[in-house]
């Protein structure tokens, strides 16, 4: 799928696509292997992903090991 790319360098995303990207106001960009990866974040801020996951006794330290691990995986997944 081809996409817009402004005078701005602002890409304009399909509707499907925006359809299967789901309802966010965020994304996170980077260049990955010269392609441009875009994800949606779902939460807001490590503030409020904390106090969603404080009464399960999750703190902040164990939450940002478990995003080091995920990301470890995906790109030696990606190699």
């Amino acid at each position: 799928m081809l996409v817009r790319v402004s005078p701005q360098w602002q890409i304009t995303i399909p509707t499907a696509l925006r359809a299967r990207f789901g309802q966010t106001r965020q994304a996170e960009v980077r260049m990955e292997n010269g392609v441009l990866m875009v994800r949606p974040v779902i939460a807001s801020s490590p503030d409020w992903v904390e106090n969603q996951f404080a009464p399960q006794g999750i703190t902040k330290e164990v939450l940002w090991e478990a995003m080091r691990v995920i990301e470890g995986r995906r790109r030696k997944a990606g190699n």
